[in-house]
């Protein structure tokens, strides 16, 4: 039974967008007791130490690897580990989970938009039709639909970095090209988290000598193990093996299931109810997601989710 599961890709896939889904919600139920560092800092904790045996292991093996590509090893782990959740978590305190996840859907956009303008990769006119339609998508979420809004450039804080922390994962994404193959893809994972974890200590240092941190119980601590555990961990290893089976171009689609999961954990746990704004947003950004994930054109690097 456990072999099936093992070689059952969209299963798989399901499981790691489900994974995913959550995460903006956590952050989201965390924002009243915890600052976003210290949030970010303990997830990071929390991985490394469940992940340690299998570090110091790849370590020991890729020690020649790790100190050949240590700056650009360093640029993941400030771009996808550090910055990209951190952003999350921070932009929850001023926006709902709904829009943080609604957001988080365009990544394959940007990473295509980011692609030709960093690297010169070349892009169909459907890629930048699809572009249009997704901004326009995310234009209506953050501006919840107000024309008045749009035209005074009067955006929600945070929608604004959540659209940040979009773009510091489609830079993790791009680059991380650069160091595939030459590095296991488990190794990259470990290292980059490892990297992420000593660079936040004197962060979260400074952050709680000068916020304050409210009560944490059984509950808040729940969510912490929730973000260190599933999305950090389980997604990213169910996310490699779906990828290994079928190939990342259609792995890719079962991104567009963490919005989906995302609406529903935030229904149900913290009560959020879905605006019309964030319905119409959220099918325009689909809509031009859609579009580049049918075609044949290979995306950039999106199986190296982390």
């Amino acid at each position: 039974m456990l072999q099936r599961m093992v070689n059952a890709p969209y299963f798989l896939l399901v499981i790691a967008a489900l994974f995913w889904g959550g995460n903006a919600v956590a952050g989201k139920f965390l924002a009243g007791s915890l600052p976003p560092v210290t949030i970010s800092f303990t997830r990071l904790a929390i991985g490394v130490l469940i992940m340690s045996p299998v570090i110091i292991k790849l370590f020991m093996h890729e020690r020649a690897a790790f100190r050949e590509h240590f700056r650009l090893l360093l640029f993941l782990a400030v771009t996808g580990v550090i910055g990209f959740n951190l952003l999350i978590y921070w932009a929850v305190n001023y926006t709902t989970a709904i829009n943080a996840t609604l957001l988080n859907s365009t990544s394959p956009l940007f990473i295509f938009l980011l692609s030709a303008l960093l690297i010169g990769e070349k892009m169909e006119l459907r890629y930048w039709v699809s572009m249009v339609i997704s901004m326009l998508g995310v234009l209506v979420v953050i501006t919840h639909g107000s024309f008045e809004r749009m035209l005074s450039l009067h955006f929600n804080i945070g929608d604004l970095i959540m659209v940040l922390a979009v773009i510091s994962w489609a830079l993790y994404s791009i680059f991380i090209k650069k160091i595939s193959g030459k590095i296991p893809s488990l190794a990259i994972f470990g290292f980059t988290l490892t990297i992420g974890f000593l660079l936040m200590i004197p962060a979260v240092g400074i952050e709680l000598f000068m916020v304050p941190v409210g009560n944490v119980g059984l509950e808040e601590w729940s969510a912490l193990f929730y973000i260190g555990i599933f999305p950090s961990i389980c997604s990213f290893l169910l996310w490699n093996r779906g990828v290994e089976l079928i190939g990342p171009s259609k792995a890719s689609i079962s991104l567009n299931l963490i919005p989906v999961f995302g609406t529903v954990f935030a229904f149900f746990v913290l009560g959020e109810v879905i605006s019309l704004p964030q319905i119409l947003g959220g099918c325009l950004v689909f809509a031009g997601v859609a579009i580049t994930s049918f075609t044949k054109k290979k995306t950039v690097q999106l199986a190296e989710e982390a």
